[in-house]
């Protein structure tokens, strides 16, 4: 009962939080976290590699008549991400100041949203998948709406609750008909990997499950909700929100629409759609990062390209730029959550956010430019650090696939250095300019971000320990 375990401790836990003094919500709560965080570690200590097949499988009748079970289990593909769940829910709570409004709430629901994703990433059965994608949106509502930060917090959590929701429903449809064309046997879904209907089913099927991963990665067009998203919400919900949350919608890519749906339809094959608006999403993003002032918005709309690149890895069709992707999802989990952990301690510090209001920081904050220069540069790929290995495994599997796509992709990474170093230089560098700010960074705040900054520097130069264990994988594994 061990994956039960990770996802039920924290919802548990997020029922008695609610209602505790807030002195000591916030400290439970990351014992919680970090008693998720042991059991998953634990999980990723005793993994088999080259096992095929889930391991640590659980499974309990839940709706027998129609065949629908409480099935749990991971493999190459999902552990990582059980594990970069639990992780960066620690750093979101420790992120969390005691001072916030209704902080007992606050963390119980960042508790609430971590199950709902731990969940997504061991169902192995699709109606479960389905309930646990609706339960981790729902704390991540509440959270915008009523935590939310700016002008129209509340227009932000609609805005995010009605494309969600589209998606969801489209989701829903998705599952009722792969039940019902593929003969009402299973919902499990290594078994439905093997029972693909018609090739004409298949393109409605995976028209409605890809719009709903879409949605919520957010790829281009669909990713109108991101910024307004991003720029509500308080820091320490984004380090989960950004550095998961997108992650359950490129992993719903790779566990259901690849291996669910193989087949073209006959003269169009369908699945180059997503490939080449992947690519679309890594220019659109980079180059409206270079547009944006906002430090915050510059930020999130680097998350949109970083996020094309884990598309189209998966979407390569082949085992090397889907290795890539899942490497990708980890890399970008810790560097957007850095990212966005850096900028608001910084904007605290001068009380801007307006990166073309202050130069010359580094004089005046010499350890958080040192730090903020060590992410800036994983950011931007440099070898050696962890986004590297993702982005060239990523394009390497697309160029095996379409030269062209490569081709095209690699103008992201040409890009993401105009906009990182133009966020670094303007900032940190020059002569002083702007408020003068309160302090350097705090020493619980380097202590916080030294592990994510480990580890940039851990998968960078030893990336195999990643790869490795995604060769044990479920019957709907890579590159099917």
């Amino acid at each position: 009962m061990m994956l039960t375990a990770i996802w039920l401790l924290p919802m548990v836990g997020a029922a008695f939080i609610a209602f505790m003094p807030p002195r000591f919500a916030k400290w439970l709560g990351v014992v919680v976290a970090l008693a998720a965080l042991v059991v998953a570690a634990d999980v990723a200590f005793s993994f088999a590699p080259g096992y095929r097949g889930y391991q640590f499988s659980e499974s309990l009748p839940w709706i027998p008549q129609m065949r629908i079970f409480y099935r749990l289990g991971v493999d190459g593909i999902s552990l990582w991400l059980v594990v970069l769940n639990a992780f960066l829910t620690v750093i979101a709570i420790l992120a969390t100041p005691i001072s916030t409004r209704n902080v007992s709430r606050f963390v119980a629901l960042l508790l609430a949203m971590s199950a709902g994703l731990a969940g997504v990433f061991m169902a192995t059965d699709l109606v479960l998948f389905y309930v646990f994608w609706e339960a981790m949106l729902i704390p991540a509502y509440f959270l915008l709406w009523i935590f939310g930060e700016g002008e129209r917090p509340g227009r932000a959590a609609v805005k995010f609750v009605l494309y969600t929701l589209a998606g969801s429903l489209l989701m829903l449809v998705g599952v009722i008909g792969e039940y019902v064309f593929t003969g009402k046997q299973t919902f499990d879904l290594a078994t439905l990997a093997t029972l693909a209907p018609s090739p004409s089913i298949q393109f409605g099927l995976f028209f409605v499950f890809a719009l709903a991963f879409a949605i919520k990665t957010p790829l281009f067009p669909f990713h109108s909700w991101l910024p307004d998203a991003y720029m509500a919400a308080p820091t320490p919900l984004l380090v989960t929100f950004a550095g998961v949350m997108g992650k359950a919608g490129a992993y719903g890519f790779l566990r259901i629409a690849v291996p669910l749906f193989p087949e073209p339809v006959g003269w169009w094959d369908w699945r180059w759609v997503v490939p080449v608006l992947a690519v679309a999403a890594i220019i659109w993003g980079a180059l409206m990062a270079i547009a944006q002032r906002d430090m915050k918005l510059l930020v999130a709309y680097s998350s949109v390209s970083h996020m094309g690149f884990i598309v189209l890895g998966i979407f390569a069709y082949n085992v090397q730029g889907q290795q890539g992707a899942v490497v990708q999802m980890v890399n970008h989990g810790l560097i957007i959550s850095a990212l966005f952990l850096l900028v608001a301690w910084i904007s605290d510090r001068v009380g801007t956010r307006d990166r073309s209001a202050m130069a010359g920081l580094a004089t005046r904050m010499p350890v958080m430019a040192g730090v903020f220069f060590v992410v800036t540069l994983a950011a931007l790929g440099l070898p050696g650090l962890n986004s590297f290995v993702g982005e060239f495994m990523t394009l390497l599997g697309a160029w095996q696939r379409a030269p062209l796509l490569a081709v095209f992709g690699s103008i992201g990474l040409v890009l993401a250095p105009v906009y990182m170093l133009r966020l670094f230089q303007g900032v940190m560098q020059g002569i002083p300019a702007g408020p003068v700010p309160r302090s350097d960074i705090y020493t619980g705040q380097l202590v916080l971000l030294a592990p994510l900054v480990l580890l940039m520097f851990a998968i960078g130069l030893y990336p195999n320990v990643l790869t490795n264990l995604m060769t044990s994988l479920g019957q709907s594994g890579l590159a099917r």
